[in-house]
């Protein structure tokens, strides 16, 4: 594996700490996928309602997935 930083110990264990930041980490990462989600179920209505009332496609760059939005959609 490429990953930056110490290797994990497994064989520790658990501590609260550690656990509490991993409820944290999922937790966000939920709430972040929810979000990403959501924009997706509004970009579609809109350009759906945009199509409706014949206006022109809204010209914004598509946004990229992730945390900055910058990966690849």
């Amino acid at each position: 594996s490429s990953k930056r930083g110490r290797k994990r110990n497994d064989n520790l264990p658990p501590s609260r700490a550690r656990d509490v930041q991993r409820a944290f980490r999922a937790r966000r990462a939920a709430h972040l996928q929810d979000l990403e989600q959501r924009v997706a179920e509004l970009e579609h209505e809109n350009d759906c309602l945009r199509e409706a009332l014949h206006m022109e496609p809204a010209s914004r760059p598509p946004l990229g997935k992730g945390p900055t939005g910058k990966d690849k959609p």
